[in-house]
């Protein structure tokens, strides 16, 4: 049994797009994300429905992703409290809120924390205060502190791997990193080994650079997780 989940995120872009997705494709993930950002506002809530019917067989993150870290939705404080309080009415199985872009909204969720993965995505680098910065997350109590970095050299990944271990081990095994791009692919297959929980595969389109697909994901996971 494998130890790692893997989530696929799904990005329709229309509701034809949605409609047109087959659930079959995605038989070798453990969750589903849906990365609300693609989809124009004003068909947001018909497509909750939509992925809560279709998806039904799957646990579901709802994750939005503002311009601020890499994602499409341009918005303010309070629109993105509200977007993010509506989509909860739909009762995903986890959310997906950014902690340093809107901080106070956890004020508002209080009831709701073992739904959230609290996140930071850094395109750029690995910051130097990325222990910190997980740290500060991992105080706020939710279910899941999830960072995706750009390392800039294999020092960032070793230097990657060997926080996640470090804070796992202390804290508890509910920490989500990654490094983004073709030199951190290796960080999306050492769960095992650091303690990350959760990686990120595609079927079709990539959500974030350096994501394997979901078959051959899969595949590694299976080749080094599972005991003989």
């Amino acid at each position: 049994m494998r130890k790692t989940k893997i989530v696929v995120p799904i990005m329709p872009h229309t509701l034809e797009e949605l409609e047109s997705l087959d659930p079959d494709l995605f038989a070798k993930t453990d969750l589903i994300e849906w990365r609300v950002d693609y989809m124009k506002k004003s068909q947001i809530e018909v497509a909750a429905d939509l992925i809560k019917k279709k998806f039904c067989s799957f646990p579901l993150l709802f994750t939005v992703r503002t311009a601020n870290e890499g994602g499409f939705l341009v918005t303010t404080y309070e629109d993105y409290q509200n977007l993010i309080l509506k989509l909860l009415s739909y009762n995903p199985d986890y959310i997906d809120i950014e902690y340093f872009s809107f901080p106070h909204i956890l004020e508002h969720l209080s009831s709701v924390k073992e739904k959230v993965v609290l996140s930071y995505h850094n395109f750029k680098e690995m910051p130097d205060d990325l222990t910190q910065r997980l740290v500060l997350m991992n105080e706020e109590n939710t279910a899941f502190v999830k960072a995706a970095v750009m390392p800039q050299s294999e020092c960032d990944v070793l230097d990657l791997l060997q926080i996640t271990r470090d804070l796992t081990l202390e804290y508890g095994a509910h920490f989500i990193t990654m490094g983004m791009g073709d030199l951190g692919k290796i960080s999306r297959i050492s769960g095992y080994l650091t303690g990350s929980c959760w990686t990120f595969a595609s079927v079709g389109e990539e959500s974030a650079p350096g994501q394997i697909d979901l078959d051959n994901l899969a595949r590694l996971l299976e080749l080094f997780e599972t005991s003989k």
